[in-house]
């Protein structure tokens, strides 16, 4: 699918938001601006191929497939974007799987990654048709992830305060609380970078391969410059150690519009630093900036691999509540 076939790109967000009513509807609504983005932009290191299935001139069902350019170039990432409600059991997702599957053979790629959601026990019905075509395919299930949501106020004035302030008393005064939104500072710049390049080798990947990927500055700007594009902000809260080293990490990524529902990212302690309430202490301060910041903002989102105890406990305490879950599959191309 060409970028620039701008009446493609409609059709394919029509499609998708189509797919989200009839499937997925208590999730958070897919944003235009950034779906759009996806089309012009790329993460440095990253990079985007389109494909869709189409007939008469109407887009009827459309995938991303997306290659690592650096570290991890055997893997091909798959982000299933939608086969429109009025066209399912034609084939449609099969003829795009066929298709993506050959491509990223042809172009290195061993392995294709991608994910399908599923119901999980308490929450509204899912299909899982997508998931049971992944599987007849030979892909194996190598992580489950669960989505929870949680207001951006969850625990009141009072108990919030109380919470945070064990949380700063099991911290001590080794560690300093910074916070800002959007760029990453300069004199920030380095350390965060080893804390991105961090994030493959600490968080629980299930049987899913993947290298360390090296972030270096000019890659987290790059990145930044998407995020500006799409208009997508972030919000950071960070630990810092004695000698001015991020030790602990937590980002929040909010819609620069009126959109209420924002996503909460990465959350990471370096090793050395656990045990001290970091990941609580941050994810404290981050809901009290994006309260101040972003007054529309009603709904923080997030998911975590379903074996990530510790993250678990906090996003509960949190009264975070789950709402359904995602299947990351893999398979093996033959050579």
């Amino acid at each position: 699918m060409n970028p620039e076939a701008t009446d493609l790109v409609e059709q394919a967000f029509t499609v998708l938001a189509a797919a989200h009513r009839a499937d997925t509807p208590e999730n958070p609504a897919p944003v235009e601006r950034f779906f759009k983005t996806l089309f012009t932009h790329a993460f440095p290191g990253r990079e985007n191929h389109w494909f869709a299935c189409v007939e008469d001139g109407a887009l009827l069902g459309h995938t991303r497939l997306t290659f690592f350019t650096d570290e991890n170039r055997e893997l091909a990432m798959l982000r299933f974007g939608a086969v429109h409600p009025d066209h399912r059991g034609r084939g449609v997702g099969t003829a795009l799987l066929d298709h993506v599957e050959r491509f990223s053979a042809e172009h290195g790629r061993t392995t294709v990654l991608t994910g399908a959601p599923v119901y999980w026990e308490g929450g509204p019905a899912r299909r899982e048709d997508f998931a049971r075509l992944l599987e007849d395919r030979g892909y194996a299930k190598a992580l489950t992830t669960v989505n929870r949501r949680s207001p951006v106020d969850p625990l009141g004035p009072e108990r919030e305060a109380e919470e945070y302030a064990k949380a700063l008393a099991a911290a001590g005064d080794a560690y300093e609380v910074r916070q800002w939104i959007g760029a990453v500072p300069d004199d920030l710049l380095d350390t965060m970078c080893r804390m991105e390049t961090m994030i493959i080798s600490e968080i629980p990947l299930g049987e899913i391969e993947m290298e360390v990927e090296q972030m270096t500055p000019e890659k987290l700007r790059g990145r930044e410059a998407v995020y500006a594009a799409e208009g997508r902000i972030i919000a950071h809260s960070v630990a810092l150690d004695r000698a001015g080293e991020i030790v602990a990490w937590t980002e929040v990524g909010v819609d620069e519009g009126d959109y209420r529902d924002a996503h909460q990212a990465i959350t990471i302690v370096a090793p050395g630093h656990r045990g001290h309430r970091l990941g609580l202490l941050l994810k404290l301060a981050n809901l009290r900036q994006i309260r101040e910041r972003f007054p529309h903002v009603e709904y923080i989102w997030t998911d975590n691999a379903d074996v990530n105890a510790p993250m678990i406990a906090i996003n509960e305490l949190l009264e975070y509540t789950t709402v359904d879950a995602s299947a990351e599959y893999q398979r093996k191309l033959e050579a």
